[in-house]
């Protein structure tokens, strides 16, 4: 075993400093390596990946051996003398979690846990589930993640220290401090999810077969589901009792500049020259930000799309919105997902409600608007509540917030 606890603590050294020099580099979160990392970082992680599951297979084999040793001499309930062996060595930890589920060994499934939980659940599947979160939610994809390990106060900057032009051997003017007017308090709000596991789906899960399908089963759906719900309130949360949306926001710092259609007016008044008006109206320095976007729902991408010219010579109308660049009107400056040059991303809980001060776009520099996770994904193992039923339940819960941290790096659409 000696020589696999070293192979592995020299991957895992290896594994951890190449994510560090990714994060160093790019500014973004280590979790986005798999699908936003060049061409070499993907295919080094994935070497590093196959690694590790050799080295696990070496581990799990020579544990087995020796376990088998010693069990050869002693006596054997037959509820623990199969042992079943995992199709590959990277559903290890999850094939010993849903024995230990099928056989109620609740001294195995704290083995099994995490270091943020006191209940199974492998780490397999925590990686399914943190990846399907990124998948499916676009915000957690446009906006700066930051792993938090309690509540915090945050104060923000609202004004620069003061320069000045001098002359050479001239007197510096007054000092000016940088001042910081607001704090920003994040509060990790809970999110749940709760799945109901069928004995009979536990036990066929263990399959050889079924062991890798059974596990993106669950985690598809308890990912989808807290991620929808997060990016409900990442979108259009009041900052009240949830977190700050950042077209919802009633609280703290909402946006507070931008293009007003009028009062009710509907999104699909919306013209051209609202675009530019609220393009515009975000200062040069955020709109050169990678990251400064636009923010649309399905409606006000369809209502942007169908803008048309005036009357041509022709007598016809031409959408002002075309692909590529042979119409020199187009708003797209030679890249279908962008509006008026702009990248822009689609979330179906951007208001589309016709009503007085309702945001129906954003766009801005998303580096200004940051998710806050507490640490960890947290499982309950719950098998005897419905046990009536022979079935299990299976919580998973979450912590996170998200704030404007800077309001002036971006402006609205509205009604």
């Amino acid at each position: 075993m000696s020589d696999e606890l070293n192979d592995l603590q020299q991957i895992t050294h290896e594994y951890r400093k190449s994510l560090a020099a990714y994060e160093a580099r790019t500014g973004r979160a280590p979790q986005t390596v798999d699908h936003r990392g060049s061409g070499e970082e993907r295919e080094k992680f994935a070497k590093m990946d196959a690694d590790l599951d050799a080295v696990e297979m070496r581990a799990q084999l020579a544990a087995t051996q020796a376990r088998l040793s010693k069990l050869e001499s002693q006596p054997v309930l037959d509820s623990r003398s199969a042992s079943t062996r995992p199709a590959d060595a990277g559903a290890a930890e999850s094939a010993r979690w849903l024995k230990a589920m099928v056989n109620n060994d609740q001294a195995e499934l704290r083995a099994l846990s995490l270091s943020t939980s006191n209940a199974g659940i492998p780490t397999d599947m925590e990686r399914r589930i943190v990846q399907r979160l990124w998948d499916a939610n676009v915000m957690r994809q446009i906006c700066p993640v930051t792993q938090i390990d309690s509540k915090r106060t945050i104060p923000v900057e609202n004004a620069l220290p003061t320069t000045s032009l001098i002359s050479e051997a001239g007197a510096i003017g007054s000092p000016g401090d940088p001042s910081f007017g607001t704090a920003v308090s994040v509060v990790p709000y809970k999110y749940a999810t709760r799945v109901i596991l069928s004995q009979e789906f536990i036990e066929d899960g263990i399959g050889q077969a079924g062991i890798g399908s059974a596990l993106d089963y669950v985690a598809n759906r308890c990912a989808l589901s807290i991620a929808l719900k997060q990016e409900e309130a990442y979108v259009a949360g009041t900052g009240s009792s949830q977190p700050e949306g950042i077209a919802g926001s009633t609280t703290g710092k909402p946006i507070s500049q931008g293009v007003d259609l009028g009062s009710g007016a509907a999104l699909t008044t919306v013209t051209a020259d609202n675009l530019i008006d609220a393009l515009f109206t975000v200062k040069p320095v955020y709109r050169n930000s990678p990251r400064f976007r636009w923010l649309f729902s399905d409606s006000m991408v369809k209502a942007v799309r169908k803008l048309k010219n005036a009357i041509t010579s022709s007598g016809s109308q031409e959408y002002i919105w075309t692909p590529g660049t042979a119409n020199a009107n187009s708003m797209v400056g030679g890249i279908p997902a962008t509006v008026l040059g702009v990248p822009y991303s689609v979330s179906q809980y951007v208001p589309t409600t016709t009503g007085d001060n309702t945001v129906y776009a954003v766009v801005g520099d998303f580096n200004y608007f940051e998710i806050f996770d507490r640490t960890g994904i947290t499982s309950v193992v719950d098998p005897y509540s419905l046990s009536n039923n022979h079935q299990t339940a299976l919580i998973f819960y979450t912590r996170t917030d998200s704030h404007i941290m800077l309001a002036e790096a971006f402006a609205y659409i509205r009604g």
